[in-house]
């Protein structure tokens, strides 16, 4: 093993420290994996990963503060304390996952080794990494470890196979998916063999739980890239994500986001316009991932859409919003106040200005000109500023009466008490300067005792 002396990556301290630590004792370590990708290729590294030819015991023997995270597979989590320059009773605690070399045994299920050996040669360690770009390693005194030609790949924008790419993906079926996550993440194109393996393979994803699929797919459309989406189609895969998913255009996906494209690319040559829809073009937090989730599945109803993301064990905020979007994505909204009002009842006000965003993407498409004939997105946007900048009411929460005030007015709780608030919530959507006690127990309450 002979590090490349000329390559430098500045590593954080505390990577440093932990790697230094280890030296001290005699071990060798380095960062490794997905950190050392992406610090070449100039982006911020999520996570830094350490690898050691330590044994775990060996691990926690050297550092004050680990975690058994994954002991039985080498990896024990060190933890570094930061104290407060300013207060020396506040600290935090910083955590690296240290694993010690190994070689995976034999795969029988798809997704895990039968049992786990260590090993003393980080050589042998690399082998069993998924691609080239991902299997390098580094640390300050021998510099870059890249014994399957990562570094050349990563230059070229090629996702590449560690060794034969039919035993990669024999070993862990997820792979062939994270293949074309990478390709999305980073811009870059699958090696020809490799992706000849993925389709020999790609029934193997079967074998993977739908939890492991959805986190890798939200990453994928989380991505700069979301459009290379359709390479799940023309590598095999759609049919194994989740049921009904090959029934999906991804086409359709890849014109709106190209649509989206081309107005980040006018706003950001235009100084004085404001971005508007660049959030869903770019690369954006998963937390957001309803956004493309909806655009993916816009040619669904929302019962269809949620069973799918259901299916894909997605969390119930996501599926909610997704499910709003893609139920009013074709539903035509009037220009009026009212109308906005109504329309936003069961979403938040960030909500449905991503809808509208959504609405404008869509706006050149046959299914909308159809669906939505004479809406104008642009418009109901300046209406909807309108009402929040005057702060109209527009929730049932936004009402001054409050059910506690109608109790207190001699109204029983109960049916005809929620139909009153309804009633006094429709009024003032429609006359928004009714919305004061005295208007509303004046009319209402009055009229109800008559």
């Amino acid at each position: 093993m002979r590090g490349k002396g000329g390559v430098k990556i500045k590593l954080p301290e505390d990577v440093s420290h932990i790697i230094d630590k280890l030296s001290e004792q005699g071990h060798e370590a380095f960062a490794v994996g997905g950190c050392i990708r992406d610090s070449l290729l100039g982006r911020s590294p999520e996570d830094w990963d350490i690898t050691t030819s330590a044994t775990p015991m060996q691990v926690k023997a050297v550092f004050d503060r680990t975690v058994d995270t994954g002991i039985k597979h080498g990896t024990v989590t060190v933890l570094i304390k930061h104290t407060s320059e300013y207060n020396s009773a506040k600290y935090k605690l910083s955590s690296y996952e240290v694993t010690t070399y190994r070689v995976d045994g034999e795969y029988k299920d798809g997704r895990h080794p039968e049992k786990v050996s260590f090993s003393p040669s980080l050589t042998e360690d690399l082998k069993r990494r998924d691609f080239t770009v991902n299997a390098m390693a580094y640390n300050d005194e021998k510099g870059l470890v890249d014994e399957f030609s990562g570094l050349s790949d990563l230059e070229a924008g090629c996702i590449r196979c560690v060794g034969d790419p039919d035993e990669r993906f024999t070993e862990d079926a997820l792979r062939i998916l994270r293949a074309v996550r990478f390709m999305a993440q980073l811009g870059f194109e699958i090696e020809e063999h490799t992706a000849e393996a993925i389709k020999g393979h790609a029934e193997n994803l079967a074998l993977v739980s739908k939890e492991r699929i959805q986190a890798e797919l939200s990453k994928l459309l989380c991505s700069a890239h979301p459009e290379r989406i359709s390479k799940l189609w023309g590598l095999a895969m759609a049919p194994y994500i989740c049921d009904g998913f090959r029934e999906l255009d991804p086409e359709v996906f890849s014109l709106i986001l190209e649509e989206a494209g081309k107005r980040a690319s006018e706003e950001a040559e235009d100084p004085k316009k404001e971005p508007e829809g660049q959030s869903i073009f770019s690369e954006i937090p998963v937390e957001d991932r309803y956004l493309r989730y909806a655009i993916l599945f816009s040619s669904l109803d929302e019962d269809r859409a949620s069973q799918m993301l259901r299916e894909l064990r997605m969390d119930n905020e996501t599926i909610r919003k997704t499910r709003i979007l893609v139920r009013d994505l074709f539903r035509p909204i009037k220009a009026e106040p009212y109308e906005i009002k109504k329309a936003m009842q069961d979403m938040e006000p960030e909500l449905f200005e991503k809808l509208l965003e959504l609405k404008e993407l869509f706006c050149g498409t046959e299914r909308y000109r159809e669906s939505c004939s004479g809406e104008d997105p642009k418009r109901l946007r300046r209406e909807l500023e309108k009402i929040l900048k005057r702060d109209e009411p527009v929730y049932l929460k936004d009402l001054i009466v409050k059910g506690s005030d109608l109790v207190k007015a001699g109204i029983e709780p109960g049916v005809k008490l929620g139909e009153l608030l309804s009633v006094m919530h429709e009024d003032v959507m429609r006359n928004p300067e009714h919305n004061s006690i005295l208007y509303l127990f004046s009319k209402y309450l009055y009229e109800l005792k008559q």
